[in-house]
């Protein structure tokens, strides 16, 4: 009589199960040749296979990052009052979110801008995601939105209007300056340098930006790493949710501590919301707050993001949305 183990299962059977799922999943054989090989019938190859997935001996897993949603793309659409949304599976792991929902927002722009267009980019780790990831494009003007925060040059807001500008053909504006300065008179010195001038005057004439959304509450922004922990606490006592391109605003969608854009070498908030599209990538859960706040705020038309962030996006009240239109 053969021993049966801890999962109520003989030895044999164990043994019959492993050989069995092996060649049907690993090599591919059918149930008929398998029941040939061990001297068996097929019914009882069903059963070991169908055992062998109850028992633990086999477990499947679906490899889906990457693949994209569009029932939940128009759900989460109709549900925000956005022009699209793109939802993308991208499992939990955080660098691999970013990749995938920075290929999409990458796909998305390679089938939809149009030559003539001034494309304005922010910063951010999706962006720089995207910007890798970036197919042949349309001729565009490529322009830089902020200053930049760190010294890695691969997450340079720099290098990604190079990266972008290059696979366009048409011409980069950088914006050689830090996002946030110690003082107002040290920004407005820094905005009359000719070269950030000439990126300031192109920001009028911007019909397609791409953003990044940082969460100030609870804490996924890369600005907020960076600023002192007293301003941080009195900017999150004003009301502050999230961030864009150094933007900050509330829940309610209106901006907050205006003295603090004073400081930065950022876009307007006006000049923001003036821009005909507005593409937002942005993934993880934990910024559904977020961006609620900048849909509220004008400052998105548009969405790519991932599963978890759009579940969570349909799980709080539809934010109203009065973003001048023109």
């Amino acid at each position: 009589m053969s021993d049966t183990d801890v999962r109520g299962a003989t030895v044999d059977d164990r043994a019959l199960m492993v050989l069995a799922a092996r060649r049907y999943y690993v090599d591919d054989a059918s149930k008929v040749q398998i029941a040939d090989e061990l001297g068996v019938s097929r019914f009882k190859v069903a059963r070991l296979l169908e055992q062998a997935r109850a028992t633990g001996v086999v477990t499947i897993t679906i490899h889906a990052d990457g693949l994209q949603h569009p029932a939940l793309a128009a759900r989460v659409r109709d549900h925000l009052g956005l022009t699209d949304v793109t939802v993308v599976e991208a499992g939990d792991d955080p660098d691999a979110v970013r990749r995938h929902v920075g290929e999409a927002a990458a796909e998305i722009l390679g089938s939809t801008l149009r030559a003539g267009e001034v494309l304005g980019l922010a910063w951010g780790r999706t962006l720089t995601a995207m910007s890798a990831a970036m197919p042949p494009l349309p001729r565009v003007d490529v322009v830089q939105l902020t200053g930049a925060i760190g010294t890695d040059l691969d997450e340079s807001p720099v290098e990604v209007v190079r990266r972008v500008a290059l696979r366009s053909g048409g011409t980069a504006r950088p914006l050689f300056a830090p996002l946030v300065v110690d003082d107002p008179r040290t920004a407005q010195a820094l905005r009359r340098q000719p070269d950030v001038a000439a990126a300031l005057r192109m920001y009028d004439d911007v019909t397609t930006a791409v953003v990044s959304v940082g969460s100030w509450a609870p804490p996924d922004s890369q600005l907020l790493r960076t600023i002192g922990d007293d301003e941080r606490d009195a900017l999150l006592a004003a009301g502050v949710r999230a961030e864009v391109a150094s933007l900050l605003v509330s829940d309610d969608g209106h901006l907050v501590a205006p003295h603090f854009q004073d400081r930065c070498l950022t876009i307007g908030f006006e000049q923001m919301r003036a821009i005909p599209r507005i593409v937002a990538a942005a993934g993880g859960a934990q910024k559904a707050l977020a961006v609620a706040a900048i849909v509220r705020a004008g400052l998105c038309t548009e969405l790519v993001t991932d599963r978890a962030l759009a579940e969570a996006l349909l799980e709080l009240p539809s934010p109203a949305t009065d973003r001048p239109r023109a």
